[in-house]
């Protein structure tokens, strides 16, 4: 039988086709399975995050993604989630919201993630979750507990943290309850994060009949803190909360004792890290904190728990801590819910699988973790700490 020139015509951009196919594959280029799935191969999952990898909150960063990359590896040596391994985009925010913008426009636009895991800091997420958002990405466990990175209820966020506003409240409660406390400042971040923190303060405080005394802020990469101490110090408080982060704790708290005040001081669990206790020296001792999960310490870790930061030191050449099993535990809650999605993974059955998640607990400890449909901060529990020495130790597991 001939051929007719529009069969000819056919029968070539068949050929062409089938060509283009083997060159994709032998070259690596990623197609999506389901038109509109953007981030999703046959082979690959693209996802992505960013952090302060230098900068003030490089003490975070760098850390956190250790954690994630650790976890990545193993999960992709294990053959991946239904066949598929993850690839994990990190960029450095030196946790500047300009930067955050730059990133999040290279990772959605640019590198065509499916998801937002783990971003950390508040004022940078609040750059990056409109869009997200706009592309209909999900921001998934990030790096900040302000009650914005979960409300108002939204398909596309998920924490795995209990707010820092809760965590204010219940801190408050406990100190006026338990300690007496009658006078209460604040020093504060001038921005979402800080004002999260001071909300939560003032609320208790409202709903106990008392009234804060005062409050002072500082801005974003402050050094100097001489001048809010004083004020606070004036006000004649008998607790300082500080809504403040690794280096502007040490800083805040340092102060006070060189002026020769030693009222008692807390922090939220942006503050509870390590550093904040062995940087400066035994000038922190007494600080308390409310926080989520344990910091680990190799004398009191499960033989799980030990061997995991054993695996880390020889990785990464240092100390694990808490920030890097937040980060493990971040990607661990997005290979769960990825696993239960199925092979057909899209943006509604994430979802739906992250919303199934109930009973979560791994070997860092601290709260059981869960979500539903109306719920998509995993806890509102949290404990408080205090440093001894130049170590944190636990003084209560959960705050009421």
């Amino acid at each position: 039988m001939a051929i007719t020139g529009k069969e000819s015509d056919m029968k070539t951009i068949q050929i062409i086709v089938k060509i283009l196919g083997v060159l994709a594959v032998s070259l690596g280029i990623n197609i999506a399975v389901h038109a509109g799935t953007q981030g999703v191969s046959d082979a690959e999952i693209v996802l992505g995050s960013h952090q302060p990898l230098s900068g003030p909150l490089a003490g975070w960063g760098v850390p956190t993604t250790n954690g994630m990359r650790m976890r990545v590896e193993e999960i992709n040596s294990a053959g991946g989630i239904h066949g598929r391994k993850i690839k994990l985009i990190v960029e450095d925010t030196a946790y500047s919201p300009t930067k955050a913008a730059q990133a999040g426009s290279k990772l959605i636009d640019k590198d065509k993630i499916f998801a937002m895991v783990a971003a950390l800091g508040t004022p940078t997420n609040m750059v990056t979750i409109p869009m997200l958002q706009k592309r209909g990405l999900h921001n998934l466990f990030p790096m900040s507990a302000a009650r914005s990175m979960y409300e108002p209820i939204d398909p596309l966020k998920f924490s795995m943290f209990a707010s820092y506003y809760q965590g204010s409240r219940s801190t408050i409660k406990y100190f006026v309850e338990q300690k007496g406390k009658k006078s209460i400042g604040i020093l504060y971040q001038d921005d979402d994060f800080g004002k999260d923190i001071l909300a939560g303060v003032v609320d208790q405080l409202e709903a106990m009949g008392m009234k804060l005394t005062a409050e002072t802020t500082y801005k974003r990469g402050a050094k100097d803190f001489s001048s809010q101490i004083a004020k606070l110090q004036a006000a004649n408080v008998d607790l300082v909360f500080l809504g403040t982060v690794i280096r502007e704790t040490i800083g805040a708290v340092v102060t006070a004792r060189k002026m020769g005040w030693n009222v008692d001081m807390v922090v939220s669990g942006a503050g509870y890290t390590p550093h904040v206790a062995f940087l400066a020296k035994g000038a922190t001792h007494g600080l308390y904190a409310n926080f989520q999960v344990p910091i680990p310490y190799p004398d009191t870790a499960s033989p799980e728990l030990k061997a995991w930061m054993g695996t880390y030191k020889g990785k990464y050449d240092s100390d694990a801590n808490i920030q890097a099993a937040y980060g493990y535990r971040a990607m661990s809650l997005f290979a769960l819910a990825a696993e239960k999605a199925g092979r057909d993974l899209d943006s509604a059955s994430l979802t739906a699988a992250t919303e199934s998640i109930s009973g979560y607990t791994d070997m860092f400890g601290g709260p059981t973790l869960g979500f539903s449909s109306t719920r998509h901060n995993a806890t509102d529990q949290g404990g408080l700490a205090q440093i001894d020495g130049t170590r944190w130790v636990t003084l209560i597991d959960i705050l009421e």
